[in-house]
């Protein structure tokens, strides 16, 4: 991820926080606190690309050089299909993000979960993957995003290690007994 300059704001006014819908053959269902969930996936998907990433609250004020996202999602469920033996949930929209009133970048997107959810209460576990796929998805596009004016970065300290061990690090404890372990121990050494 790049790291970026500004704060990041989201922007969820587009997006209703109560999402209900209504089909003839099945009672009414509603998908709720969606911004709140949103904001969350937002927020623990972008952390890394910027120095403070919160969403938007009416008292809350842009200050010249942050970040807006804006993003505008509607959450619905679908019945059972060829696709799978129980309902899904989808969701479809769009997101943008600005600086200083330009914008940056955006596109639409969607995301529809596996077909295996009980109507009603389950579907909102159903709405959670697309919402952490939507969010995973835009943290991906943005934080590869360039940063325009970089702030001047402090070096972190120099990290000094002694032993490393543990066979995802290449260098597990060999016996180096025979001559095939010992040239892996010369080359786990380099």
């Amino acid at each position: 991820m790049v790291p970026h300059s500004s704060r990041l704001w989201i922007e969820l006014e587009g997006t209703p926080d109560r999402q209900c819908e209504q089909t003839a053959t099945e009672r009414a269902l509603c998908f709720a606190e969606i911004q709140a969930a949103l904001g969350s996936a937002f927020t623990r998907t972008l952390w890394p690309s910027f120095p403070d990433v919160a969403v938007k609250t009416k008292g809350d004020d842009v200050e010249p050089g942050d970040y807006l996202l804006h993003v505008r999602l509607r959450v619905d469920s679908h019945p059972p299909d060829a696709t799978g033996p129980g309902h899904a949930a989808s969701i479809r929209g769009s997101w943008q993000l600005v600086r200083d009133g330009l914008p940056l970048a955006g596109e639409s997107v969607s995301s529809r979960s596996r077909g295996d959810f009980a109507y009603g209460r389950p579907l909102g576990g159903a709405a959670g993957e697309v919402v952490d796929a939507v969010a995973l998805h835009v943290a991906s596009v943005i934080g590869t995003l360039p940063e325009l004016r970089p702030a001047a970065q402090r070096p972190l300290p120099a990290v000094s290690t002694r032993k490393r061990t543990g066979a995802l690090l290449g260098s597990a404890a060999a016996s180096c007994q025979s001559s095939d372990d010992a040239k892996r121990c010369s080359m786990a050494s380099r």
